[in-house]
């Protein structure tokens, strides 16, 4: 009885461990710069996330919509209840007018991809 408890013990601590899985909570899915100059430089924003799963999260790519975007990432994992970021950084030299920039985050959060926007207006003085 007590070997068959035992087996049961591990088999349900072995299924547990396999459903250990991180997820990812955005805090912020985009911002607005509003008007901006396109002679001012770069503009940055910071998208903050949380790992709201069980499992490190580890954050493998993210792809801009575009070269006037770039996106900064820390490969680190991030711990379960713990917040990480990724960093925008927006090029509004050669751009006029309205844009709206998409950034794909990917993870090791099997089949889930993570979208964040970036708009505004770039401004000709």
């Amino acid at each position: 009885m007590k070997r068959l408890s035992l087996i049961l013990l591990l088999l349900f601590a072995a299924w547990g461990g396999l459903r250990a899985q991180p997820a990812l909570t955005l805090l912020q899915k985009g911002y607005d710069l509003g008007p901006i100059p396109e002679d001012g430089g770069t503009v940055s924003r910071v998208y903050t996330f949380r790992n709201s799963g069980n499992a490190p999260l580890v954050v493998v790519r993210a792809e801009t919509s575009c070269t006037c975007t770039k996106a900064d990432i820390s490969k680190k994992p991030v711990m379960p209840g713990q917040e990480g970021t990724v960093t925008v950084t927006y090029n509004p030299r050669r751009q006029h007018g309205a844009f709206n920039k998409a950034i794909s985050i990917y993870t090791n959060v099997p089949g889930a991809r993570y979208i964040v926007t970036l708009r505004g207006e770039v401004t000709v003085r």
